[in-house]
């Protein structure tokens, strides 16, 4: 997979929307990364974009897909 770092961010309104439900935070493609300074960016590795300040907690995309990791192990 490429660097993180070497993609565009989401640029056109059509790409992500804003939504109430089905939001990037909740899509079991989001990830956070890093850049070779330390500094936090969110990703979607499926788009092979960056998400801008806090677009992942208001948009999504019509390939979200709900995550069904289990954030805290001891609720298993």
């Amino acid at each position: 997979m490429e660097d993180p770092q070497s993609w565009a961010y989401f640029e056109h309104p059509s790409e992500l929307k804003p939504k109430r439900t089905k939001v990037c935070a909740s899509c079991s493609h989001f990830r956070y990364s890093t850049t070779d300074s330390c500094v936090i960016i969110q990703t979607c590795p499926l788009h092979q974009r960056l998400i801008h300040g806090d677009e992942h907690l208001k948009k999504g995309c019509r390939f979200w897909k709900k995550d069904v990791r289990i954030f805290a192990p001891e609720a298993a």
